[in-house]
């Protein structure tokens, strides 16, 4: 199956994490027999390049046979150049939270949605902190403006005020456009930022943030923000930093301490070394949802090849088990147990699950 996932851009960051933990799922899933008796070999699609590019690539692969399937973790704006190219010929998982509205055929988003991770989040933190009036910055692509967009509503119904916004190119060349953006911020009157940025411009934005001393006065919301990101941010940086997800690395529960623990054995697998042991990363929600994608898409042929017909039937109604927790699938989008989290240093504390899923 393509793999796409990106290896350059602001989302580069996750490349590493993203395949260790595709690789992990492909020997447990060869372990158990493979996907009607194959072993599944993945073949590695750059996530981060053009857009475009990116889906002449996976068209030349479906065109020629060499791939029954493409999984990913990649952006909104890839998803919409790939998707038309592929549907109705392979099965596509789209392993990300994203911001809704997909129905091309044979395209099944595995991710959370805006309405779980994103207005029932605000709503928790409003009733914990009183923050309710939120500046907000993202990248100027489909998944940042359509969020925005599509809960801006539910935002109001529950008490939450968008008070201001600025949209940003993905990997902002710029480093005068920060001190701008941090003053807009203040100038607003909002009490918390709410962040839909990509990897490195979440670094970027958290270390500008906490320079300007602003950690102190203002909260930060992120639905995008994983221990990938913190570690690079820097401990001096996450203070007020709050995140919503499906995953955190943090999570107690078997499942989720069993991934962890065979998440560090990937690595191994990934660079044929010395077992990593304490030593090796967590794994982010990035990892994670791509690893709980590979297991899906391996699923749904129900022990043979998953075709388009497999998508389009789990689409009506799916459910699954990933380290997380089991996952809903109704009318084409999916129901994620989801947890409000804060930043202690560079990982999270699980403060609240939100979302119950469906």
């Amino acid at each position: 199956m393509a793999l796409v996932v990106p290896r350059q851009g602001p989302a580069g960051m996750f490349a590493l994490s993203c395949r260790a933990a595709a690789l992990l799922a492909a020997t447990e899933i060869d372990r158990a027999g493979g996907v009607g008796g194959r072993p599944v070999e993945l073949v590695d699609v750059d996530g981060g390049a053009e857009p475009a590019a990116v889906a002449r690539q996976v068209a030349l692969l479906v065109r020629a046979g060499a791939v029954d399937a493409v999984l990913g973790w990649h952006l909104s704006s890839v998803r919409q150049a790939l998707a038309p190219v592929v549907a109705g010929r392979v099965p596509y998982v789209y392993a990300t939270a994203y911001e809704g509205g997909e129905r091309h055929s044979g395209v099944l988003c595995s991710g959370e949605l805006p309405g779980e991770q994103v207005v029932a989040a605000l709503a928790w933190l409003r009733a914990q902190t009183g923050v309710r009036r939120w500046f907000l910055v993202g990248n100027d692509y489909v998944w940042p403006r359509t969020t925005a967009r599509r809960t801006a509503a539910a935002l109001r119904r529950v008490g939450v005020a968008v008070v201001g916004s600025r949209y940003l190119p993905l990997g902002c060349p710029d480093d005068a456009v920060w001190p701008g953006v941090l003053e807009a911020v203040v100038r607003s009157g909002a009490e918390g930022v709410l962040m839909l940025l990509v990897g490195s411009d979440g670094v970027r934005f958290n270390r500008e943030f906490a320079a300007a001393g602003l950690d102190g006065a203002l909260l930060r919301f992120s639905p995008f923000m994983d221990e990938t990101m913190l570690l690079a941010s820097g401990p001096g940086a996450t203070r007020g930093l709050f995140a919503s997800a499906g995953w955190f690395a943090s999570l107690a529960s078997a499942s989720a301490l069993q991934f962890t623990r065979d998440f560090a054995t990937a690595f191994d697998l990934l660079a044929a070394a010395a077992p990593a042991g304490p030593g090796a990363p967590s794994p982010g929600t990035m990892a994670e949802s791509t690893y709980a994608g590979l297991h899906l898409l391996a699923a749904l042929g129900r022990g043979g090849v998953p075709s388009v017909a497999d998508v389009q039937r789990a689409r009506a109604g799916w459910a699954w088990d990933s380290p997380h927790g089991t996952v809903d699938l109704r009318g084409g989008g999916a129901g994620h147990p989801v947890h409000v989290a804060v930043a202690d240093g560079v990982g999270f504390d699980v403060l609240a699950r939100v979302g119950r899923g469906r």
